[in-house]
């Protein structure tokens, strides 16, 4: 159907307009009743719902109007979009520019029975939503997007035979939900529990709108990600066919996601503090174009069995990971970490000490039990900080490592939060090595790698190692585009 020289010409389905009344139906009624609560304002209740009304027709024509006007043409090499409305737009998407084509269907979709096609291009541009969207009823969504995959991707399965292969590993929904308690990373687990401490704080003190900061601030840190992870990954399912992975999932809005091996920059293993302690980690992957409108990293698996994990990702993409011999970060770049920990330490607990004391000034005379609270909480911080701090380092000290292969190569990084990641040296953009004062004293430096990832670009840092093995990196890059096993082909 694509690759003859006909145009083929589609219009979204009418239900997005529905959509967009039900969107603005719902951000209108949220007004409505705000305004109604505020007893200063002289409207009546049916001026104001009159006033919805016409809010709502006008949204209505303006929605038909774009969607009149608003056409994706599938071209011999390219997808076209025009619109021809207020906002003129004409679009060109090449095929061999798209990352992926995804299929998303929410409960507008699921009331209609349609489904909205993603496409996602291979840029840093706009890299956490969708190029274009098209939305099509669910049969004829499923023939475009067979007919893009085998166009774009070579793969032959389709929609109904991707749902019959087997998943690489099972992930019950149980494991899903440990992966929204302990997956996320560690400080905002510590935010939370700031923000829940404090809440449970301004109800002794019967503080109504401390109490109701804290408790916002809990919901959008807490509740609201570990909500939306379960929605997200609900009957998670990952396969490969071919050169092609997909990953399905999701409970009220359901997605599935192809894209070619060769479009992975790079993959990584992340350890949060939580998942260690349960011998627990995940996969994710840098594809470029893969994030969408949630902004999230294309997660290849949800926290599992540390050694499950390993054994998905030699199974998925054998052609970035390797058996590492890996070089330990040596011992004396400790020193360089610990005199820094130390002058920052030192700044944290004054800090620390000289807001403390501002309270205890504060609550001097009103009670005898916070001023006490207070004290603790100076010699608290006092123990603690440098506990945090000095600690972060000796993890650091412990984990980080660093390898080469033959086609990407290996950080492990990070303190508390242990991240080891395999980069492709083709999909590198830039590499700097660095070296401080203190870090030029013991004979190391660090190695900044910059990259096009999922949420855009993203810099990478090693850990504290011999300049000449960091230097090896940029010059095997750099060898690679001359003796031509770089082929920036092979990436299309």
């Amino acid at each position: 159907m694509i690759q003859d020289e006909s145009e083929h010409i589609f219009r979204n389905h009418p239900s997005v307009i529905a959509g967009h009344i039900l969107t603005g139906a719902i951000a209108l009624f949220v007004m409505f009743f705000a305004i109604l609560s505020d007893q200063t304002k002289g409207y009546s209740v049916i001026e104001i719902l009159a006033v919805i009304v016409l809010i709502l027709v006008a949204v209505a024509v303006l929605s038909y109007f774009y969607w009149k006007r608003t056409f994706y043409i599938f071209e011999v090499n390219e997808i076209h979009v025009t619109r021809s409305a207020i906002w003129k737009m004409d679009k060109h998407i090449q095929y061999t520019r798209l990352a992926s084509v995804g299929v998303r269907r929410s409960i507008v979709d699921r009331i209609f029975g349609t489904s909205t096609l993603t496409f996602n291009v291979n840029s840093s541009m706009n890299a956490t939503a969708a190029e274009a969207t098209l939305v099509l009823k669910k049969d004829m969504a499923d023939r475009l997007r067979n007919q893009l995959n085998e166009l774009v991707f070579q793969k032959q399965n389709t929609v109904q035979d991707d749902m019959e292969v087997d998943t690489l590993i099972h992930v019950s929904n149980g494991d899903v939900i440990i992966h929204a308690i302990l997956g996320q990373p560690t400080y905002q687990a510590l935010f939370g529990l700031a923000m829940l401490f404090y809440a449970v704080v301004m109800v002794f003190v019967d503080n109504s709108g401390g109490l109701i900061t804290a408790l916002i601030l809990l919901v959008i840190s807490e509740v609201m990600p570990f909500v939306s992870v379960i929605l997200r990954y609900y009957n998670y399912r990952i396969y490969r066919v071919g050169d092609t992975v997909t990953v399905e999932g999701g409970l009220i809005t359901t997605r599935r996601s192809s894209f070619k091996v060769n479009k992975i920059n790079s993959v990584r293993m992340r350890e949060p503090l939580l998942a260690r302690l349960f011998h627990r980690s995940m996969l994710e992957a840098e594809v470029v174009g893969m994030a969408d409108d949630d902004s999230r990293i294309p997660l290849l698996c949800p926290l599992k069995n540390r050694d499950d994990v390993r054994r998905v990702m030699f199974q998925l993409v054998p052609e970035f990971v390797f058996e590492a011999e890996s070089e330990h970060q040596p011992r004396r770049a400790l020193i360089p970490m610990v005199i820094t920990d130390t002058v920052f330490a030192v700044i944290v607990i004054g800090i620390c000490v000289a807001l403390l004391f501002t309270a205890e000034t504060y609550l001097a005379g009103m009670s005898e039990m916070w001023t006490a609270v207070v004290r603790a909480s100076e010699i608290l911080a006092a123990i603690v900080v440098p506990l945090i701090i000095y600690g972060h380092s000796g993890m650091a000290q412990k984990h980080r490592t660093f390898d080469m292969g033959e086609d990407s190569f290996l950080f492990v990084y990070g303190g508390y939060d242990i991240c080891t990641e395999y980069i492709n040296y083709d999909k590198v953009q830039s590499v700097a090595v660095t070296a401080g004062p203190l870090q030029r004293a013991f004979g190391v430096a660090k190695c900044e790698i910059r990259l096009m990832s999922s949420m855009g670009f993203k810099e990478i840092t090693s850990g504290l190692f011999e300049p000449d093995d960091l230097e090896m990196v940029g010059d095997t890059v750099m060898a690679r585009i001359r003796d031509g096993r770089y082929d920036y082909r092979k990436y299309y």
